[in-house]
């Protein structure tokens, strides 16, 4: 097996697509899958801040948390610090984005 190394420093993001599901689309604005959403918000706002390469976000399957009507995320450091979080996808991006950046500055 060959190891490789990570191709981000500090941590990543796992963004769950089944939690879509739960959503009542009532409580969304955006057109689409709300993982997909905020999997774009964030790598969008991290590219632009420079940060792109410290972090990386992605979608996930099921995350085992379920919780009508939130979005489940999981951030995992390279420290082995892990946290998973429910959230708004909409509604709590710009909480999760700022709590982001402070775990990878």
């Amino acid at each position: 097996m060959k190891r490789e190394e990570n191709p981000w420093s500090k941590g990543i993001v796992l963004i769950c697509t089944k939690c879509h599901k739960s959503i009542s689309s009532k409580l969304l604005e955006e057109e689409g899958n709300s993982a997909d959403n905020l999997k774009m918000f964030l790598k969008k706002s991290f590219k632009e801040s420079g940060d792109s390469s410290k972090i990386r976000v992605v979608t996930s399957s099921c995350l085992d948390v379920c919780i009508d009507d939130t979005q489940a995320i999981t951030y995992a450091g390279t420290d082995g610090d892990t946290e998973t979080f429910a959230i708004h996808p909409e509604k709590d991006r710009e909480k999760i984005l700022k709590y982001l950046h402070e775990k990878i500055d």
